[in-house]
């Protein structure tokens, strides 16, 4: 790529991150980014700006928040958390990696030897935690070494030395890493804006092999069900699948934009969204396009499969006024097998993460506005719940 090509290329992604801070907010805090949210069980865990939030949907209330009260000098939090055995971990703005207690809130741990902050969320597998970050490196760290650290504001040189002994091993790839790594027990496959995909022995983080791409990638990497293919979406508006034990291109598809969330597999079609809105469905082992159709202006989240009822659920943005930067949202989900839409829900601001299921709730993450959390009837789109934390609760 050329220099001035890079430059565009850096300049359009600015643009795209910038598309959340227009606009008005009723949020507490400025934010820089989207929330992250992540499910499970019965609680949906919300991580934005200063604050990560357990909800009840079902009960339409908030469990608990931490930090128990409001504090701008507390760092960010973007990504979603990951939930294990009573504890949170969850990524920071600040460079640091958090273990966070579930029932009493306090800190048990802090990781803090990143160079760059945590975009993607972390993936906790069997005893260990794998978290990528925005300074190149991607982290797998032993969960009771971590344990017997302990809590500091500020790492000096002691404590670094310590840490040592919960990193199980530690790899560096030639720039951000923006997505949360895919782990199985025999490897780890991770994106890298440096516009390579990187396959790593998960128990040694040796490197098995290393695919490069004609542009970045900011999105989580697929694995098909057999696990021999693995499906990446580009920022050069193709979807890519490589043989997961080689590396090698086995086909790749056209999009229409950048495409930045990770794909779903529906059956018998994978499904991908990309930045100029087109929704796609491709045939997994040959990447034969059965079809495509533009619903929404952008879409930057991956689409979410719900098996039991075979419905497609897409979450995106959309221009409210033609010629100017007014943006609202969209909901819009499909009969997975004849794409008809069941039901499409406008929203008042863009959405820019996937959504979630929650048994027979839909959950979305605004970008702006006064609502961090809208909660909508997955079989009919009608409105259940709204949070929102109180903006002049600080």
């Amino acid at each position: 790529m050329s220099s001035r090509k890079h430059r565009l290329c850096w300049l359009l992604l600015a643009v795209a991150l910038s598309l959340t801070l227009t606009g008005c907010s009723g949020r507490r805090y400025a934010p820089t980014s989207w929330p992250g949210m992540l499910v499970d069980g019965d609680l949906a865990y919300v991580a934005f700006s200063q604050e990560v939030f357990a909800l009840d949907p079902s009960l339409q209330r908030v469990q608990w928040a931490f930090p128990d009260e409001p504090d701008a000098k507390m760092p960010a939090y973007y990504a979603a958390p990951v939930v294990t055995d009573g504890l949170l971990v969850i990524g920071g703005y600040d460079s640091v990696l958090y273990g966070i207690d579930r029932e009493t809130r306090a800190i048990k741990w802090t990781f803090n030897r990143a160079t760059g902050r945590y975009i993607g969320s972390p993936v906790v597998f069997g005893d260990r935690v794998f978290a990528g970050t925005a300074g190149n490196e991607l982290f797998a760290l032993d969960l009771e070494e971590l344990e017997r650290l302990g809590a500091v504001e500020k790492a000096d040189e002691t404590r670094r030395a310590r840490e040592e002994a919960a990193v199980v091993w530690q790899f560096s790839a030639q720039h951000g890493i923006w997505s949360a790594p895919l782990v199985t027990a025999g490897t780890t496959y991770a994106t890298s804006l440096d516009h390579r995909v990187y396959a790593l022995n998960t128990d040694t983080g040796e490197s098995v092999w290393t695919t490069e791409l004609p542009g970045a990638m900011a999105g989580s990497p697929l694995l098909s069900d057999d696990g021999r293919t693995l499906y990446v979406g580009n920022f050069d508006h193709r979807l890519y699948a490589l043989d997961a034990a080689t590396g090698e291109q086995l086909w790749q598809v056209q999009g229409n934009g950048w495409i930045w969330g990770s794909p779903v597999l529906a059956g018998e079609k994978l499904f991908f969204g990309d930045l100029e809105g087109y929704l796609h469905a491709v045939n997994p082992g040959t990447g034969e396009v059965l079809w495509q159709e533009k619903i929404a202006d952008a879409i930057r989240g991956g689409p979410v499969f719900d098996p039991e009822n075979d419905r497609l659920y897409v979450t995106g943005r959309r221009v409210a006024n033609p010629g100017n930067i007014s943006t609202r949202g969209a909901i819009v989900v499909l009969d997975a097998n004849t794409y008809k839409v069941l039901w499409d829900q406008a929203t008042a601001e863009a959405i820019y993460t996937s959504p979630a299921l929650l048994g027979e709730m839909l959950l979305v993450a605004p970008a702006q506005g006064d609502d961090l959390v809208q909660v909508y009837s997955a079989d009919t789109g009608v409105s259940q719940w709204a949070f929102a934390p109180d903006p002049d609760d600080e």
